[in-house]
């Protein structure tokens, strides 16, 4: 190997080595969602710890673990799974620990909770941001707590199921047929993608809650709940899941107009 070669090896071993470092440095927050002065509160169906926010904290924990109750029931848990929240004081503490310490140069203002796996965080009420308010923060607890324990039966499951599952069990808006005309139905292959500018963009949080309403209304909640844990169309409804779209594009369209 030439001397050139040798030295645009070791630039390029050098380059991959740095960005290696830099990815884990970034995600250093990351690796323990708990802080050091964190406390704990602990309920029949979550854990909330919280930094010094006691009041909204106790305020969140006394709305997601009276509300999972009947949740989680319906989701076929009859007892408590390692469901964690962790609420932080500040928005950009919370987005670290997701996405490391550039998540401040995202710009991520919408972006106050998440779940990863069973685990939730949380931006405190009573320091919502500037997009969202006290309650939105509050009430947002309970959509990643489905997420959560949705995760338990299928820790992979696809994008559409789960925020379908967590909008329809929680806090699926009213749907209006002008959603129709102004958004357009997300097409089959958008609702299969699991990329979340996606979703977001093909309108899956004003649809993705009808979907699931439908397959509950015409196939009933066992077969919803089996379809969660295996994601095997053919197998809970005898159909593909292409066919299962179209039926549903059906349904919202000669329903919601």
């Amino acid at each position: 190997m030439s001397r050139r070669k040798k030295f645009a090896l070791k630039i390029s071993l050098g380059i991959v080595i740095f960005l290696m470092v830099a990815i884990i440095i970034n995600f250093i927050p990351a690796y323990n969602l708990k802080t050091s002065d964190m406390k704990m509160l602990s309920g029949d169906w979550v854990n909330v710890y919280y930094e010094s926010e006691e009041i909204a904290a106790t305020d969140v924990f006394k709305y997601a673990d009276e509300a999972t109750s009947s949740i989680v029931q319906k989701l076929g848990f009859s007892e408590k799974k390692n469901v964690n929240v962790y609420i932080y004081d500040h928005q950009n503490a919370m987005q670290t620990k997701k996405y490391g310490f550039i998540a401040p140069l995202l710009n991520l203002d919408w972006y106050i909770g998440d779940n990863i796996g069973t685990n939730i965080i949380l931006t405190s009420p009573a320091n919502p941001g500037e997009v969202h308010d006290y309650d939105n923060n509050k009430y947002a607890v309970l959509h990643e707590i489905v997420h959560a324990y949705i995760s338990v039966t299928n820790k992979n499951i696809d994008l559409w199921l789960t925020e379908g599952m967590a909008l329809y069990l929680s806090n699926g808006e009213p749907f209006y047929k002008e959603y129709i005309d102004y958004n357009g139905i997300p097409t089959y292959k958008e609702t299969c993608s699991n990329n979340p500018l996606t979703f977001s963009d093909c309108g899956g949080y004003t649809f993705a809650h009808t979907y699931i309403e439908f397959l509950d209304l015409t196939y009933g909640w066992e077969k919803v709940l089996s379809l969660i844990e295996t994601e095997d169309y053919d197998e809970c409804f005898g159909k593909s899941r292409e066919e299962i779209y179209d039926e549903w594009v059906n349904y919202i369209s000669d329903y919601y107009r």
